[in-house]
């Protein structure tokens, strides 16, 4: 089969994102896959939020040559913040069987999808977005223009694709057909790159003087204000665990730890796949305050979870003894996304660490519940249900 993703962004160094992990498990699956997408980082230099910018196209050529990928990166003409205008090429659109379209939100995959839709082909569409930013002018504004967005692309697609229910309630609300089919479709993780790393597990912890019976917990990601991440250094520092903060952390976050006692954190920079995987395979808890793609990742390494008290996380995680569930659902203003200002989660999330500190009765083991490869299979299959209805029309 013929694939198409087209998104307004793509990140060649980061496999856990959704673009590289699509193309990269359903080309692995035999089918013949391109990617279309901007040639600028996802982090727009000019946001607010202070963030160092990456190298998108820095490991360009190492992934067409491990994947068999076609990638097309397109020259982006304008932007503004998440928005982008590129030149998408008709004949690849044209040449698909069915063309993936990731976030209408960065633009040019409105014009995409509508282009598919005008040849013939069948549109899937992944949504991210959990809500809309109301604090400020601009921020209301920008919620408005990526709802007309949504809407205008919202008419092309066939199947809409989800992580947590708050993205498709979100889509919902922007959309101007409401009976478009939805589904639950968490991204995945590679089960190569994330397991549990005995080896590393003792050599991340002999690197950093850590003894063995110490309770270690992690955070991961892109370490925004709201995350709440001075809570979560707060309630390690309660509950006795020490803390490793792994990635990007905004320059206000910055400012906010610098304001607390000083404490014996761990601070490291963005790692590679196996740096994440020894680190989580050292750590007793993994601290999720919103919903990422990370969840994937750390559940692998079979290292405990703490995440927020919400319907989704009940709906995926609901069964496991080792995931805990701190706080509400109504602590949040924008589900599993942006809690309401005057919810302090410092007690919820110390509180959940001591819950976790007793002793699993099973020994530490990997998990492949959410493999990457699991999930590229379904997604095939559904191009496959797609395509010859298609046909048939």
């Amino acid at each position: 089969m013929q694939i198409l993703v087209a998104s307004g962004f793509f990140e060649s160094e980061l496999p856990s994102y959704r673009e590289y992990a699509y193309c990269q498990q359903l080309a692995a699956l035999g089918h013949d896959v391109t990617l279309m997408c901007g040639d600028q980082s996802q982090i727009w230099a000019r946001s607010r939020v202070k963030l160092p910018q990456t190298k998108p196209a820095a490991r360009d050529a190492e992934f067409v040559k491990e994947t068999g990928v076609r990638l097309f990166r397109q020259h982006v003409y304008m932007r503004y913040s998440d928005f982008v205008v590129y030149r998408p090429i008709a004949a690849e659109i044209k040449r698909a069987d069915v063309v993936h379209v990731i976030e209408f939100r960065h633009g040019t995959t409105v014009a995409i999808a509508a282009l598919a839709k005008l040849y013939g082909k069948p549109v899937v569409y992944d949504h991210e977005q959990r809500g809309d930013r109301l604090a400020t002018w601009y921020s209301r504004a920008d919620s408005k223009w990526r709802r007309l967005l949504i809407r205008t692309g919202s008419l092309f697609v066939d199947t809409v694709r989800h992580t947590v229910l708050a993205n498709r309630e979100h889509f919902i609300s922007c959309s101007a057909r409401k009976k478009i089919p939805t589904m639950f479709a968490p991204l995945g993780m590679d089960p190569s790159r994330f397991f549990f790393d005995v080896t590393g597990r003792a050599n991340f912890r002999a690197q950093h003087n850590i003894a063995t019976e110490k309770p270690l917990a992690v955070m991961s990601g892109k370490l925004h204000g709201y995350k709440r991440v001075p809570e979560v250094v707060q309630a390690c520092r309660q509950a006795g665990y020490r803390l490793v903060l792994v990635g990007t952390i905004a320059e206000d976050v910055k400012a906010a730890l610098a304001q607390l006692p000083p404490g014996d954190e761990i601070t490291l920079s963005q790692v590679s796949a196996q740096g994440l995987r020894e680190v989580y395979s050292a750590a007793d808890v993994a601290i999720f305050t919103t919903f990422t793609l990370s969840y994937w990742e750390a559940h692998a390494t079979g290292v405990k979870l703490l995440v927020p008290n919400t319907e989704f996380s009940q709906l995926v995680f609901g069964d496991d003894s080792d995931v805990h569930h701190f706080g509400k659902p109504d602590m949040f203003a924008v589900a599993d996304e942006e809690y309401k200002p005057e919810i302090h989660i410092n007690g919820f999330v110390a509180d959940g660490l001591r819950a976790l500190a007793a002793p699993s009765p099973q020994a530490r083991t990997s998990r492949v519940r959410f493999s990457s490869r699991a999930q590229a299979s379904a997604l095939a299959d559904l191009y496959q249900k797609l395509v010859p209805s298609k046909a048939a029309a």
